[in-house]
């Protein structure tokens, strides 16, 4: 795409930005849905849900390198800040429903307090993203600290 057409569409940085965390952020919801569809209960659904975070395949690793870069950019650009933390609540509470949907159908215990456990589990998995994102983690072992976590944050 040439610059005069991505000029054309979008006037600055900010508004490229919007565009392309909307449509990356749509793209990542409906992948990540369609995998949660299969899934026999509640808990399986929190595992995949999470586990998507830390997932190599398009669109995931592309949606968390765009997230990084919006991220990045809160620094400098306060305009881009309410996207981003509209897009975190989303995440967290698709995750507190998923931890309600695994109590309803006993896959998780009833004593797991689920806005809290939603936070914790939404504290590692982006913890394990920038561990990532920085090298000092590789994929397999994300996903087994992931597992873990849930492991623990979900015991009876």
């Amino acid at each position: 795409m040439s610059k005069a057409l991505l000029h054309y569409y979008f006037s600055t940085r900010q508004e490229l930005l919007h565009a392309a965390f909307a449509f990356s952020s749509r793209m990542w919801e409906a992948a990540v849905l369609a995998q949660l569809a299969g899934a026999p209960n509640g808990a399986k659904r929190v595992e995949l849900y999470l586990l998507a975070s830390v997932a190599s395949t398009e669109p995931y690793d592309e949606h968390r390198a765009l997230y990084n870069e919006v991220w990045s950019s809160l620094r400098i650009d306060s305009e881009l800040r309410p996207l981003v933390r509209d897009a975190y609540r989303a995440w967290v509470d698709k995750l507190v429903a998923l931890i309600g949907e695994g109590q309803a159908d006993g896959s998780i215990p009833k004593g797991a307090a689920p806005r809290a456990t939603a936070q914790r589990l939404a504290a590692v998995a982006d913890g394990l993203d920038s561990m990532l994102y920085l090298g000092l983690a590789d994929r397999p072992k994300a996903r087994r600290l992931l597992r873990e976590s849930l492991e623990r944050e979900l015991a009876a």
